[in-house]
């Protein structure tokens, strides 16, 4: 039988050299594709690797702290570390810490927001032209939100003189009002603070461009000056800007975070310190020497970020009030008198300045620093910031949309301006602006021991967050917003021009959106004094008791974790441990990443529109979907090749059975049986199968190298069982019909006639006609260019989902970018194949028609109406094979990504066209063999 089959190969060589040609293009292209995909694995895994692990690989908070919409959707909230008050004990800390195989179990508790007085100075040195007396006004305004909040922020004034300024005090007077020396040596009180009375006052100050000015000198007849100078007209107003306050353990946050190399200043945290306790005269505190009585003064030893992560400036608009307004203030009238006027009175305007919150907040460290922070009478020794209350916040709520989520305004608190005023003496202004957050003001506690008790905070230290060993951008990141700002961009057009194209960073309204990270990090030992009831209130929503103050614990495991299972299940026992041993709320976050969530940010009071925003969540198990996903998608791509070079190896040898109907016929009668047929056909498909197996082999190495692909040597090799494999069971089913020959095939036609003739006909008609009399041909060359064009169009809809579905986060963007090149490479070979497979079927129309074709040209018929013909085929059976791709394309886009979107219809169409002028070109081959053969050989039998 050898003998027969090396003889029938030498014989059909051009049949031979096709099959081989086709199995020598899929089994290469299956080695060096498969090579980069492991390479691009490699590749793919160490991204994933690089990035599953995070600062931290669980996260521990109280019980019923995970919302639905959390556990619905695998998700962590971006706020997740802001949000709370308290709920987990240190003995419940200390038993996780304790865990067979916890690296390090870092606690933090979110005490509140303290206010800080920052210093806004106004320089009116360039607006005050010639001498006399002069008043100015300077109108602040809060901006933010990228400018698209503006919230008036109160007035203050500056009177101007050009005489002496005097602070000496007597009887009738305050010792804080300045006098002005008249031409005759008279002093006259102006600035009045009225002591005792009520109602509305300014804020309202006094300079001189006098230079035998003594005001705010220190010396015998002013003792009570702070001795700092008082630039001649110009002002300075307060910037009551909330900073938030968490607590860590600082041996656990050094180990988790690397928070003791990030101190840029001072000294980190001393883990043993405690907060120190002096008492203090109201003497010594107030400056005053009639001043009576004790108080007891306890400073928390504090780090401070070196920068303010909110984004806010403040706008201040200064305009020159008419010379009658500086005669009122001349005159001696009170700030409670004048208070009815001021505001009311016109000015001119005379120049605008604007004052960042981050230049601000560098003044107030500077001051820290220095020891020269005197923010009021209870600034102690300066270099401190006295707490005369908190503030915590609830979490927002949300409400789920079929966009995404909407975040709930709230009712406003009307009693929350005077809670601050009555313990701070200051109110933030952006509190005005729609609520989201329910804010609690925990004042500071009444006299205890018989005197009141100050708690003042001591910075010791500044920290840059960017200097910590965790990342807040990666794209493994879990939340860290103990150190780095929220930050959420526009998901629509209308939100991202609003917004300029830039992220919403948080600002100072408390009740907001974002929250902006702790500025100001204490110990474990600081929070007993902040969550002491004798110290502040604690008591009340958002806050939890002194029993279990801890917010969030994130746990860290020993020893290195990769994707494999192992590494999961290690990371699940520690975590279900954890849930067991505490009842709290447990979450895997090793192997998260962020993700945008849609939310829906409700119109400001104060100019913001309403928003869309994407906030980056952290969607939980990530990594490892990733990977599966990526062996998913390749594995799909090498199939689809294979099966279509299946199918084409198919339809050649369905066509060499069927070119040889005769002899097979003739092998039957003379005594060969079914079993010998089919081996016969077998053999020398295996045969070329064989060689192409080898060649394949001999080409993947040099091919791989010249890409840039490393192939192995094993993994080359594996051409030659693939291409013998992929050769026989393409081969089984022509073998089959082979094996059934009967002695009667050798005088029945190859085609079968039409089943009624087709008169007039047009080219179309007869062309379709034409592919109906082989109905099985037509389908199959349809087929293979169907599943070539389905790959392409899968592919979109893959790496669509990919991005979508494998869940949208910055590691799938960042992973699906990676795994393109070969996808796209194995779908258009899959697509070449799929139109060589046509054309293949066409030539075998050609060959089978042969007398048919000699006919029409006996008739009359040219070349071009001949060569019509035969495309025309091509483009009909292109055009069934390309829509039919597509549709299949399609169906799994919508499997992946859910429904189907505008974004694919595109590449859809492009991809059907090219798919069908592909194949009408292909076919040109086979119409070459047509036009070149004598019309003598069409006619031999």
């Amino acid at each position: 039988m050898l003998a027969f089959v090396l003889a029938q190969l030498r014989h059909r060589k051009g049949r031979a050299v096709a099959l081989v040609g086709a199995l020598l293009v899929a089994v290469t292209s299956f080695s060096v594709l498969t090579g980069a995909a492991r390479t691009q694995r490699l590749a793919v895994v160490g991204t994933v690797g690089a990035n599953a692990r995070g600062g931290y690989d669980i996260l521990v908070r109280p019980a019923g702290a995970r919302t639905a919409l959390e556990d619905s959707r695998g998700l962590v909230a971006s706020t997740a570390l802001a949000n709370l008050g308290g709920g987990i004990t240190t003995a419940q800390w200390q038993r996780i810490a304790g865990l067979p195989g916890v690296d390090v179990a870092a606690p933090v508790a979110v005490v509140g927001y303290v206010l800080a007085r920052m210093d806004a100075p106004v320089d009116l040195s360039a607006a005050v032209t010639g001498g006399g007396r002069q008043l100015y006004r300077a109108a602040m305004t809060q901006v933010s939100e990228r400018g698209l909040t503006r919230i008036p922020a109160g007035e203050s004034y500056t009177y101007v003189t050009d005489r002496p300024l005097r602070g000496i005090a007597d009887s009738a007077h305050s010792s804080q009002d300045p006098y002005e020396v008249d031409a005759a040596g008279a002093a006259h009180p102006v600035c009045v603070d009225p002591t005792g009375q009520t109602g509305t006052q300014v804020v309202l100050t006094c300079g001189t461009t006098n230079a035998q000015d003594t005001y705010n000198q220190p010396g015998p007849g002013n003792p009570h000056a702070t001795g700092a100078a008082q630039p001649a007209a110009a002002t300075t107003t307060a910037w009551p800007v909330p900073l938030l306050v968490e607590a860590v353990d600082p041996a656990s946050e050094a180990r988790l975070a690397g928070l003791d190399k990030a101190v840029t200043w001072g000294r980190y945290l001393d883990p043993a310190a405690r907060p120190t306790s002096t008492t203090r005269t109201y003497a010594d505190l107030t400056g005053d020497p009639g001043a009576a009585g004790k108080a007891g003064v306890t400073e928390i030893p504090v780090l401070m970020a070196d920068t303010s992560a909110a984004d806010e400036q403040l706008q201040v608009a200064v305009s020159r009030l008419p010379d009658s307004a500086a005669d009122q203030v001349a005159a001696g009238t009170d700030k409670t008198t004048l208070g009815a006027t001021l505001p009311h009175t016109r000015g001119t305007p005379v120049t605008t300045t604007t004052l960042d919150v981050r230049e601000a907040y560098r003044t107030l460290l500077d001051g820290l620093r220095s020891g020269d922070v005197r923010e009021s009478y209870r600034a102690g020794n300066g270099g401190t910031l006295w707490v005369g209350a908190y503030t915590t916040t609830q979490p927002v709520r949300y409400e789920t949309t079929a966009g995404g989520l909407a975040a709930q305004p709230r009712q406003p608190d009307p009693g929350l301006r005077l809670d601050y005023q009555q313990t701070d003496g200051a109110y933030p202004r952006d509190l005005d602006d729609t609520p989201l957050r329910k804010a609690t003001v925990h004042p500071a506690g009444g006299p205890w021991d018989g005197m009141a008790h100050d708690v003042h905070l001591k910075m010791v230290g500044e920290f840059d967050s960017s200097k910590l060993s965790v990342s807040s951008s990666g794209l493994g990141s879990v939340p860290m917003e103990t150190y780095f700002p929220a930050q959420a961009n526009g998901a629509d057009t209308a939100s991202a021009a609003a917004l300029g194209g830039r992220s919403l960073l948080p600002n100072g309204n408390i009740a907001g959106l974002l929250s902006v990270p702790p500025s100001i990090v204490t110990s474990l030992a600081g929070l007993q004094t902040l969550d002491d009831a004798r110290y502040f209130t604690t008591t009340g929503p958002g806050k939890g008791v002194a029993a279990a103050p801890i917010s969030v614990i994130r746990v860290r495991l020993t020893g290195a974790l990769g994707l494999d299972a192992l590494s999961r299940e290690r990371v699940r026992l520690t975590a279900q441990r954890i849930h067991d041993l505490t009842g709290l709320d447990v979450d895997i976050t090793s192997g998260s990443s962020p993700t945008p969530v849609a939310v829906h940010d409700p119109a400001g009071t104060h100019g913001r529109p309403a928003l869309t925003l994407h906030e980056m969540w952290s969607k939980k198990g990530v990594a490892a979907t990733v990977v599966a996903a990526v062996d998913r998608k390749s594995l799909i791509m090498f199939v689809l090749v294979l099966v279509v070079c299946a199918l084409f190896v198919t339809s050649a040898t369905g066509a060499a059975v069927r070119a040889r109907r005769t002899e097979l016929a003739v092998l039957a009668c003379v005594g060969w049986p079914p079993r010998r047929l089919f081996a016969l056909v077998v053999a020398e498909v295996a045969g070329l199968g064989a060689v192409a197996g080898l060649l394949g082999a001999g080409l993947s190495l040099p091919l791989g190298r010249l890409s840039g692909i490393h192939v192995s040597a094993t993994r080359a090799l594996l051409a030659v069982p693939a291409a013998l494999l992929l050769a026989v069971l393409a081969a089984s089913w022509p073998a089959l019909q082979a094996s059934r020959s009967h002695p009667g095939a050798a005088v029945h036609p190859a085609v079968s006639a039409p089943r009624r003739p087709v008169r007039n006909a047009g080219i179309t008609r007869l062309a379709l006609a034409n592919l109906r009399r082989v109905p099985g041909r037509s389908l199959l060359g349809s087929l293979a260019l169907a599943i070539g064009v389905a790959a392409l169009v899968t592919l979109t809809a893959i790496s669509t989902a990919f991005d979508g579905t494998v869940t949208g986060t910055l590691l799938g963007d960042a992973v699906s970018v990676q795994v393109r090149g070969t996808d796209y490479a194995a779908a258009a070979i899959a697509a070449l194949l799929g139109a060589a497979t046509v054309a293949d079927v066409l030539y075998l129309n050609i060959r089978d028609r042969a007398a048919e074709y000699a006919l029409l040209y006996a008739t009359g018929w040219h070349d071009g109406a001949v060569s019509r013909l035969v495309l025309t085929e091509a483009a009909a059976m292109a055009l069934a094979g390309a829509v039919g791709g597509a549709a299949v394309g399609l169906s799994a886009y919508a499997t992946f990504a859910g429904s189907l979107t505008p974004a694919v219809t595109l590449p859809t169409v492009a991809t059907v066209c090219g798919a069908i002028t592909l194949t009408t070109l292909t076919a040109t081959l086979p119409l070459r063999t047509l036009r070149h053969t004598p019309l003598t050989r069409h006619l031999t039998p």
